[in-house]
């Protein structure tokens, strides 16, 4: 058998920025997993010390005391012209020679949420393709957190909705949680291990050729990362025994985050992957196929690239699954809300200690927090986001539009991804 050395370009094909301490471990996690371009930006020195990578791949952004945003994203938001320049240098010195750009943010957090669409915003200016990752907080976190979450998903998805952030992956770290079940003492590497895996074999394996089936090959990858929408990733394994009935809710059970609507998926991979043995045999070609049958009988329409490759390391078959364009998950949102609703009383009686929180007006509802209406081309940020204004009425209500017309399929490939500023037209800075 003739083996083909192929150099999968990890170490320069792509940067990830990791925002804040959650996307900073999520960075480093890349960074542990073969992706050399990586680097970290902070408000708080000790979260950067506590980061295994080079120190010149570390970025402190002093505000304040130098200790943090205290779970602020307006304290990031409002001070951040005075460093904007410092981060654009930051970047465009660690961007030469990519292709794209991947950013990760913690949504609850404060540097996180207040720098995720400002990195974004820079790297469009840099004329880079730019994702995010984006995790949702754990169910056990204050209202504040999830006040954050929610504020910072609606600015970041807003510029989703024409593929300005593409893709943008929302993972909820409570179900890796079930799903991996962490220790105490390694509580978070299993979780970000997970998101990283998914996005580095799609990244591997669309460079490699394959004799089993079908390829995905990176053609393929760049499509089915530029949609815009929402991103939904997870992997599982198959077992010999698995029905076909069991396989399409494996898919749907894997996901990183619970209530994705296939049906409104622009496009879907799926990469399936087993040891030459097992792809030589009659009862994993039917379970590959049923997996390719039952995922394409849930898509409306949509694009669905699929590759099958060799690992040696698998004990039956393992799937892997991206899917984007999709619509938010209306459910776990309101989930989100009632957690926000719970914690009213509580934050309206510490109302006098948040002078500098997080306006989110729930007053007349939410309807238009998240909707799927197509805004500009340019990645919006705000200045001077009013403070203290936490505007719940009595009763706050829960209305998130996520069902409108789903966008048109495209019918070629999107833009390029290349580092031509032209590529992106429409690109540009948002007001500061």
């Amino acid at each position: 058998m003739v083996t083909v050395d192929v150099d999968l370009n990890l170490n320069n094909n792509i940067l990830i920025i990791g925002a804040g301490e959650a996307g900073g471990r999520i960075a480093q996690e890349f960074y542990f997993n073969g992706f050399k371009k990586v680097i970290a930006l902070n408000t708080a020195k000790t979260d950067l010390d506590g980061l295994e990578l080079d120190d010149e791949n570390k970025l402190v952004i002093p505000i304040g005391t130098g200790g943090g945003a205290g779970k602020d994203p307006n304290m990031v938001r409002n001070a951040i012209d005075d460093f904007y320049d410092d981060v654009l240098r930051f970047i465009r010195s660690n961007a030469g020679g990519v292709q794209s750009v991947m950013v990760c943010v913690g949504g609850g957090g404060g540097t996180g949420g207040g720098l995720g669409i400002v990195v974004a915003q820079i790297v469009a200016e840099l004329g880079l393709p730019v994702g995010i990752i984006y995790t949702l907080p754990l169910m056990n976190e204050s209202t504040l957190v999830f006040v954050n979450a929610l504020d910072n998903l609606k600015e970041i998805h807003q510029n989703a909705q024409d593929a300005s952030i593409s893709p943008l992956i929302v993972v909820d770290n409570n179900k890796l949680v079930q799903k991996f079940k962490p220790t105490a003492a390694n509580f978070w590497g299993p979780l970000n291990g997970a998101i990283v895996t998914v996005v580095k074999k799609f990244n591997e394996y669309s460079q490699k050729p394959t004799k089993f089936i079908s390829g995905l090959d990176t053609q393929d990858l760049k499509r089915l990362m530029t949609t815009g929408g929402v991103c939904a990733i997870g992997h599982f394994d198959v077992n010999e025994e698995s029905s076909q009935e069991q396989l399409a809710e494996e898919v749907i059970k894997h996901f990183f985050m619970d209530g994705f609507d296939l049906a409104t998926a622009s496009a879907s991979g799926v990469i399936v992957v087993g040891s030459e043995k097992t792809l030589g045999t009659t009862g994993s070609a039917e379970h590959i196929s049923g997996i390719f049958d039952k995922i394409s009988e849930r898509l409306d329409g949509g694009m669905f690239f699929r590759g099958v490759y060799s690992d040696e390391n698998v004990k039956y078959l393992r799937v892997y699954v991206l899917f984007n364009g999709l619509a938010l998950p209306s459910e776990h949102i309101n989930d989100m809300m009632k957690q926000v609703r719970a914690g009213y009383n509580k934050m309206k009686t510490q109302q006098n200690r948040l002078d500098d929180g997080i306006h989110v007006d729930f007053g007349s509802g939410v309807g238009g927090l998240f909707n799927n209406q197509q805004g500009g081309k340019t990645i919006q940020r705000k200045k001077g986001m009013p403070t203290n204004n936490i505007g719940f009425d009595e009763s706050p209500m829960i209305n998130i539009n996520t069902d409108a017309p789903r966008r048109e399929k495209p019918k070629t490939p999107p833009v390029p991804i290349d580092n031509n500023p032209q590529s992106r037209p429409g690109m540009k800075r948002g007001e500061r």
